[in-house]
C-alpha cells in the first residue's frame, strides 16, 4: 500500500543493484528518508537528479526497512547549479551535511525551507559561497545550538566580516571569497566539535 505523494528535495542518488537507485530525500514533515526507485528506460520520464524538487509516492515498508518509490514526479530541476563548478561544490556540500546530519522532526520543516531556498539561490544568483555559509548558520541556529553565543563571539576581529555576509543579499556581497570560505570552514569545525556534526 502506498502513502500520499511527498514533496521532497533530492540530496543523494546512488546506484543500488542493477535496476534501482537509492534516493536520499529531504521532506518537510519526515525529515530525511531513503527509498529505492526503479530506473526508468530512456525516454520514459525524468530520472531523479541531485537538487531536484519532486513529488514521490512511497510504498509503506512492511518491516520498517527501506521503502520503495512507486512514482517520481519532477516539479523543479535546478540546472543552474551544474553550470558552475563553485555552485556545484557548495550545493553538494550542503546536501552532504544534511545527509550526514538529519534534522530532528521538530526542525524538519524549517530545515527543508532553508535547503529549498539555498538551492534556488545557488542555482540562480551570485555568491554560492555566501549562500552556503548563510544556510549552515541558519540550520544550526534553528536547531537550537548556541552558534551566536559560542561560535560568533569567538571570532574577534572577524565578527564584522561574518555579520556583513549574514546581513547582505547575495547580489550585494562584498566579502572576499577566501574570507567566506574560511568562515564556513570554522563554522563547520565548530559544528563538528560542539554539535558532533559529521562532515562530508
Amino acid at each position: 500500500m502506498s502513502g500520499p505523494a511527498l514533496r521532497c528535495l533530492v540530496l543523494g542518488r546512488d546506484a543500488s543493484g542493477e535496476s534501482h537507485d537509492l534516493l536520499t530525500l529531504l521532506e518537510p514533515e519526515e525529515g530525511l528518508l531513503r527509498c529505492l526507485l526503479r530506473r526508468r528506460r530512456a525516454g520514459a520520464g525524468d530520472a531523479p537528479d541531485l537538487f531536484d524538487e519532486a513529488e514521490v509516492t512511497l510504498e509503506k515498508s512492511k518491516d520498517g526497512g527501506t521503502r520503495f518509490a512507486r512514482d517520481y514526479r519532477l516539479l523543479r530541476r535546478r540546472t543552474g547549479i551544474g553550470r558552475d563548478r563553485r555552485a556545484l561544490e557548495r550545493a553538494s556540500r550542503l546536501a552532504g551535511i544534511l545527509r550526514r546530519n538529519p534534522p530532528p522532526p521538530e526542525s524538519a520543516p524549517v530545515c527543508w525551507k532553508i535547503a529549498q531556498e539555498t538551492f534556488d539561490a545557488i542555482a540562480t544568483r551570485p555568491r554560492p559561497d555566501a549562500a552556503y555559509f548563510k544556510a549552515l548558520w541558519l540550520i544550526l541556529k534553528d536547531g537550537g545550538w548556541p552558534v551566536h553565543e559560542h561560535w560568533f563571539s569567538r571570532l574577534g576581529a572577524r565578527q564584522a566580516d561574518a555579520a556583513a555576509v549574514l546581513a547582505a543579499p547575495l547580489d550585494a556581497q562584498t566579502a572576499d571569497e577566501d574570507a567566506v570560505a574560511a568562515l564556513s570552514t570554522d563554522l563547520e569545525r565548530w559544528a563538528a566539535g560542539e554539535v558532533h556534526y559529521v562532515l562530508p
